[in-house]
């Protein structure tokens, strides 16, 4: 795909978006590629791994990795695959462990990703096997800003703070706001949307626009509230009434 095809998907000078941004595979590869492999994704919580060998699955992408509290407290991030013949070394979401056993042929992984152990070693491969070299992939960068873990797989990439830039006061914004910093309590809820992911992304941005229509029932249940309670859908006057305001 052309740099100019690219160019010509979203017009930002008139407010306009190729439908194509939402189904081209072409287009979410090129994102998988030069957005998700390079930017830095958020893993987990600091809180939900406080332990040595406490982990988080999380998705980078369409890459399963495997997020990990080390004995010296730090945290690394390791692709969550068997380095013997790819299989997912870890089906459970969270846990403590003290190294990871994959189902299939059996080979152990420390909590630092180094390979440990291997069935019939001797046996099967003669003293010649290079476990040195066959830790788990290690994602390239991992740091945690005020207890929020993200992940960077490029080593080339900016830092997480440069990354952040001014984004970082509006997070600070939300985690000062109590004393004694953030803890997730009960987990993380997780589901999955069959779409592409720019959708429900937009959705939860900034889409104000479809909250009246699409949760109207659950906004009937709030009809006491005075300014909640008036976005029920379509009405007489396809407006919703803000202390006396109307907004079209």
């Amino acid at each position: 795909m052309e740099q100019r095809e690219l160019a010509g998907l979203v017009d930002t000078a008139h407010g306009f978006q190729s439908r194509r941004i939402f189904h081209d595979e072409a287009i979410y590869r090129l994102e998988l590629e030069r957005v998700f492999a390079r930017c830095w994704l958020f893993l987990t919580h600091e809180s939900l791994i406080p332990n040595s060998g406490d982990f988080q699955t999380a998705l980078m992408g369409e890459d399963r990795v495997l997020v990990v509290r080390q004995a010296d407290a730090s945290i690394r991030a390791f692709i969550n695959s068997c380095q013997h013949r790819g299989n997912v070394l870890c089906h459970a979401d969270s846990g403590n462990t003290r190294a990871f056993t994959c189902n299939y042929h059996g080979w152990s992984y420390g909590i630092d990703g180094s390979l440990a152990a291997v069935p019939l070693e001797a046996e099967v491969y003669r003293g010649a096997l290079p476990k040195a070299e066959l830790g788990l992939m290690q994602v390239a960068q991992v740091a945690s800003y005020k207890g929020f873990v993200f992940g960077c797989f490029d080593p080339q990439a900016p830092s997480l703070a440069d990354y952040l830039g001014e984004m970082a006061w509006y997070l600070d914004t939300y985690v000062d706001a109590v004393p004694g910093g953030t803890e997730f309590l009960g987990g993380p809820m997780k589901y999955r949307l069959p779409c592409n992911w720019k959708l429900p992304a937009e959705n939860f941005a900034g889409d104000g626009y479809h909250v009246g229509w699409t949760h109207a029932a659950a906004l009937m249940t709030m009809a006491k509230d005075p300014h909640v309670g008036g976005m029920q859908g379509n009405t007489t006057q396809n407006s919703v009434a803000t202390d006396g305001l109307h907004v079209a």
